[in-house]
């Protein structure tokens, strides 16, 4: 064998490894169980085709949502989500703010939600993952994540006309605060039953809430009606403009229906 076969041979080699190491490597990308039907890296090869941006309504999260591009960056595999300061003095609202939404969880069915971001605080400013009805119905949400202004916790929680109209939030307990720094990334994830609804920060399971038998109505809607997926950041009036622009950045989203034994 000659010396530049050798070498050859050697430089094959090194690529090789470089190749295999240079993959990135997700080891909890598939549960056991579990079947990942779909997911969105935001590599930028499709952008946001498969998302609609929220658009901008009466409800506290859509308020101030915009379609501005600007409020939307695809960079380095991650999407940005943005909200600002509505500049100008004939601006119609004092801020603009980015926000995303597509097809979550069918009713009737068992699915898991993943969503790996991180934030930047800003006073008043609320980034959230929620799941809402696709038919619009109020008062009724599951918040996978929300983190208010500088806190260094989320929340995790659920919406109904029993915690809130019946006002029974605490039977059994809707909302959990994990601590956690927010501005790192974390994977906050949700795994809906017909009978419970079971929470996730970085697979470490942080709450379960149960269908309970009550004859105060609406304690469990959550497997009767297709539930939408909804990311992005709300503001309030009391943001302080001068801390804007606030960032959200989304690593990826992934679904993930029961693994079936065909």
């Amino acid at each position: 064998m000659t010396r530049n076969t050798i070498l050859v041979m050697i430089l094959a080699l090194t690529a090789g490894l470089v190749a295999c190491t240079g993959q990135k490597s997700d080891p909890d990308k598939f549960r056991k169980g579990w079947t990942l039907a779909w997911e969105d890296d935001f590599d930028g090869k499709t952008g946001l085709d498969t998302w609609s941006k929220i658009p901008r309504g009466k409800q506290h999260m859509s308020r101030y949502m915009s379609d501005n591009e600007a409020l939307y960056i695809l960079e380095d595999g991650l999407l940005v989500l943005r909200g600002v300061e509505n500049a100008g003095n004939n601006a119609e609202i004092p801020f603009l703010t980015g926000g995303i939404t597509r097809q979550g969880v069918k009713k009737n069915s068992v699915s898991r939600v993943e969503v790996r971001a991180r934030m930047n605080p800003v006073a008043g400013a609320v980034p959230f993952v929620s799941l809402l009805p696709s038919d619009g119905t109020g008062n009724i949400a599951i918040d996978i994540m929300e983190r208010y202004g500088y806190d260094e916790f989320i929340y995790q929680s659920v919406t109904s006309q029993y915690t809130t109209t019946e006002g029974m939030p605490d039977n059994p307990p809707s909302s959990a605060l994990v601590g956690v720094n927010p501005n790192q990334f974390h994977t906050y994830g949700v795994e809906t039953y017909p009978d419970s609804v079971v929470f996730f920060v970085d697979n470490n399971r942080t709450k379960k809430y149960p269908r309970i038998l009550t004859d105060i109505p609406g304690q469990f809607p959550f497997n009767d009606m297709d539930l939408d997926l909804f990311i992005g950041i709300r503001l309030n009036k009391d943001t302080d403009s001068t801390e804007l622009p606030v960032d959200m950045f989304i690593d990826w989203v992934r679904y993930y229906e029961p693994e079936t034994n065909n």
